[in-house]
């Protein structure tokens, strides 16, 4: 139980990846894969990152990645923001993704899936923040 009780689960699912995919082709789909894969990897240096699905992927924050949550979420953030202002790179190429986490509370939580599943709904409500849930 200690390592649920410190740790945070994040939750980013790109947008966009089949209409990428439907449009340009699964290569280039697969260009947005491994380029969120890298943004996430590279600024949550300090913990696990897993991809659980075509789209998602799972980070167990620790350590610094941590405590430095709100830091590191407006990090990713500019580097997309700056992505979407790049005249010079494919739409493919135009990251975008989605995010949610949470944290273990006694009071809600019985195990790491409860937390999973309060990351995962955090995600689609910032989803549809950015009106990027999928229409198609």
């Amino acid at each position: 139980m200690r390592i649920i009780t410190e740790t945070m689960r994040k939750i980013c699912a790109l947008n966009f990846l089949k209409r990428v995919n439907d449009t340009y082709g699964h290569d280039k789909g697969n260009v947005m894969i491994r380029k969120c894969s890298r943004m996430v990897c590279d600024i949550f240096k300090h913990s696990p990152v897993f991809r659980i699905g075509g789209d998602e992927f799972v980070v167990i924050l620790q350590g610094h990645d941590y405590e430095h949550i709100d830091d590191l979420r407006r990090e990713m953030e500019q580097q997309m923001n700056e992505w979407a202002k790049d005249d010079s790179l494919k739409n493919w190429e135009k990251v975008s993704a989605a995010f949610g986490y949470a944290s273990y509370d006694p009071e809600q939580d019985n195990n790491a899936d409860s937390v999973f599943k309060r990351a995962d709904k955090a995600m689609y409500h910032n989803k549809k923040e950015m009106k990027a849930v999928r229409t198609e």
